[in-house]
Parts: C-alpha cells; sequence; structure tokens
C-alpha cells in the first residue's frame, strides 16, 4: 500500500500528491539524480601476463596458485608433466606462489613443493616454469620472459629452452625426420637456459635435439599447424601462420619409479608465446 502525502494551499486547494516513491528520490543528494542511469568503468591495477609450464619429472600433477590474492591471479589445478596453462592476466609486483601435490589426500596436498616470491613487471608476458625435483626438494618457479617482437612478414619465431638439464644443441628442420645439417640452429644450451628467437619462413617446421658434441638424436618434434579458421576470424597460431613465436622446449624421460615414469623418452614439446594478432603488424588482423 502507497503511502500518499497530500498538501494544499490556504484555500485548501489540491496542490500535488506524493508517493513514497518520490519522496525517496527528494531524500537522495542531489534532485537530478533520481532515476538516472550510470554506468561506470572499473579500473584495474597494472598488469603481467603468466602462464605455467611443469617441467617437474619426479612427480605427479601439481597445483600452483598465487596465495596473496585470489582475483587477477593465475591458477594451475593438476597440471601434468610437460603440460602448460594459458596466458592469465595478472595482477604485476611483487606475488607471492606456492606449489602442491595434486589430491585428494590433505595429508598429501598439504606437503608444499615450492613457496616463493616473485616479481612481475607490468606490460611483460612470462612463463613460470616448474623445474626440478620433487624428491629432493629442489623444484622451483623459473621465470622466463616471454617479450618477443613480431616477426617480420611471412616468417615465424622459434627459439628453444632445455628443461632437461646437460648441454644440448637444437636443429629447426622441416620434420622431426630431417636429416640433421651440418650445423645447428640453437648451440650449447645449457640446463634451464633459452636460446634468442631465430625468424624462420612459414610452413613446416621441427626442432630435432643432440647431446652438444654428438649426431645422434635425442628427441623431435613437429611444430603446431594452425586450426581451421572460418570467414572473417582473425588467424590462428601456427607454424604456418605469420607473425607467430614459438618456444620449443626439450624434457626428460620421467623419473624411473614416479607418477611420470611412462614418459620413457625426452621429448620436444611447442608452445605459442605469441599470436599471430598480438601486434598489428599482420595485414590480416586489421579490421
Amino acid at each position: 500500500m502507497q503511502t500518499k502525502f497530500v498538501f494544499t494551499n490556504k484555500s485548501g486547494v489540491l496542490l500535488m500528491r506524493l508517493s513514497r516513491f518520490v519522496l525517496l528520490c527528494l531524500s537522495t543528494t542531489a534532485l537530478s539524480a533520481c532515476g538516472k542511469n550510470e554506468v561506470t568503468t572499473p579500473s584495474l591495477p597494472p598488469l603481467a601476463e603468466v602462464r605455467f609450464i611443469n617441467a617437474v619429472s619426479d612427480t605427479g600433477g601439481v597445483d600452483i596458485h598465487a596465495i596473496d590474492i585470489v582475483e587477477l591471479s593465475p591458477v594451475a589445478n593438476n597440471l601434468a608433466y610437460r603440460a602448460a596453462t594459458e596466458y592469465f592476466p595478472t595482477k604485476a609486483g611483487v606475488r607471492h606462489f606456492r606449489v602442491f601435490p595434486t589430491s585428494t589426500n590433505i595429508n598429501v596436498t598439504s606437503q608444499i613443493i615450492d613457496d616463493e616470491l616473485i616479481t612481475l613487471v607490468a606490460g611483460q608476458r612470462y612463463t613460470l616454469l616448474l623445474a626440478g625435483s620433487a624428491r629432493a626438494g629442489t623444484a622451483r618457479l623459473w621465470v622466463v620472459s616471454d617479450a618477443s617482437t613480431a616477426p617480420p612478414a611471412g616468417q615465424i619465431s622459434v627459439r628453444m629452452g632445455n628443461a632437461a638439464g646437460g648441454i644440448v644443441n637444437g636443429y629447426l628442420v622441416n620434420t622431426p625426420t630431417t636429416a640433421l645439417p651440418a650445423t645447428e640452429t640453437f648451440s650449447n644450451i645449457g640446463g634451464l637456459t633459452l636460446s634468442p628467437y631465430v625468424n624462420r619462413a612459414t610452413g613446416v617446421a621441427a626442432v630435432r635435439v643432440t647431446d652438444a658434441g654428438s649426431t645422434s638424436v635425442n628427441a623431435s618434434g613437429a611444430g603446431p599447424a594452425a586450426p581451421a579458421t572460418l570467414p572473417g576470424e582473425k588467424p590462428a597460431a601456427g607454424v604456418g601462420s605469420q607473425g607467430t613465436a614459438f618456444s620449443a622446449y626439450y624434457f626428460s624421460a620421467g623419473a624411473p619409479g614416479s607418477a611420470n615414469a611412462a614418459v620413457t623418452a625426452p621429448s620436444v614439446i611447442w608452445f605459442v608465446d605469441r599470436n599471430p594478432c598480438d601486434e598489428p603488424a599482420v595485414a590480416a588482423c586489421t579490421p
């Protein structure tokens, strides 16, 4: 039931009737704001971009979380060996990360694998690569800058990372079975080290890895082809898509007796660092 208020002049002539809704409106600070729709844009803090890669060979899946704040934080749940997350928009600054073994048993998942502070710079793109040994207590998040300039028109960029240890050479060739050329593309790459990016014409591509000083191939991996796009879509990442940048990581076999024991051989896995449309230099990306 509405409450009605009656106002009269000296002659008793009715002036107006106001409903409770109008009275509430009059009680606001400014009458002009009553019934006015306003759209505000929430402000965001300075952001970086962060993804995780699991390069720990002697344990199973891991959970990686920022434990300082919930919002604008990257997360990985049951991240398998050699697997990666997407890039997450992440609040920049000094951030607190913690790594746990994946489990539904509280006695297992409460065993902290890594706990550390990492500084993230706004506007930068990072990989936090979990490397080392969980059994020996040496697993740590290795901070990798994924900053890269757009490759020239008609080309892609590729670099090689060594997540397996030792010193290795890498060969950027056409296929995983292409004969090794006389000179390696990526020379003497030590453990937890990345080469510079190398530009290459779009098309097929693969990386083959040997120990330094050897011509025996330890592992090979083909670069991913771009998935099909519909008319009007922006080009997807792939070795055939100009403007794409990759990191090809070399991983060791899984540790015997661990949850990764089924990974019986070293491997090369490609990850996308830059999509073709991350910069407007690619004509196909321009609306």
